[in-house]
């Protein structure tokens, strides 16, 4: 069987093997028949990604694979984390962010997990192999903050927080006007005010505090660990976020 020209891509759609293939019995046979010969792999119906014969790898990687199974899709979370470089850990589960709900999916070893959002904002592309959609770094660092839960817990949020060099403070701000939740602006402003990075400014940190509520929330995952009571921004913060015992 010859060499088709949609094995040259890094994923292949029904679509593109259609160019070549009229017949839709012999597409299948084909299709079928590439998948045996470990020359493609199936991630979903109608959707194919192409092998590496030399490494038995897929050419594309999970960020793409993320991007590739819907149009609505953008690599976020903890996912984005990684994809920016700022993450202490990586993670076998790939955090993604749909305008639809899907269903999980496993895909050669990852699960792909999905969370419905209806703001579309702060998505960057880029290319690849393919195309990766990722939300950008600011609101990568809101959207982690107000789900840390999907982020990987506090000590992850903070590493991360920690491994950034440089931040737009006026992209930070949009996205929590957007979001316009009075527990995430005191979680933000209270996080960025310890580490108090160069890159923010004084002003950042009032409007923060213009935005929270008067009510003392709690930061904290474990509700019986020791904490501490952060005045400025009435809040219930553990006493370490950094576990350093081993």
């Amino acid at each position: 069987m010859k060499d088709y020209e949609f094995l040259s891509q890094a994923t292949i759609t029904i679509e593109d093997v259609k160019k070549e293939i009229v017949s839709e019995s012999y597409l299948f046979n084909v299709l079928k028949w590439l998948t045996k010969k470990n020359r493609i792999k199936k991630l979903k119906g109608g959707l194919y990604a192409t092998i590496n014969p030399l490494t038995k790898d897929l050419f594309i990687n999970k960020y793409e694979i993320a991007t590739a199974l819907y149009s609505d899709t953008a690599v976020a979370y903890h996912s984005a984390l990684e994809f920016h470089g700022i993450a202490n850990q990586v993670y076998f589960d790939v955090h993604v962010i749909s305008s639809k709900r899907y269903s999980s999916v496993d895909i050669e070893g990852l699960e792909y997990m999905f969370f419905k959002t209806d703001y579309i904002d702060g998505i960057l592309e880029c290319e690849q192999n393919t195309t990766i959609r990722v939300t950008e770094l600011e609101r990568t660092v809101v959207d982690c903050i107000d789900r840390i839960d999907i982020a990987g817990g506090l000590e992850e949020v903070f590493y991360a927080l920690s491994a950034i060099t440089y931040c737009d403070e006026i992209k930070l701000l949009s996205h929590l006007k957007k979001y316009d939740k009075k527990f995430l602006y005191k979680k933000v402003g209270y996080l960025f005010s310890i580490l108090k990075p160069k890159y923010l400014s004084e002003n950042f940190y009032q409007i923060c505090k213009q935005n929270i509520s008067n009510r003392n929330d709690d930061i904290r995952e474990n509700k019986a660990a020791s904490s501490e009571y952060i005045k400025d921004w009435k809040l219930i913060a553990p006493k370490k976020i950094i576990n350093t015992e081993n």
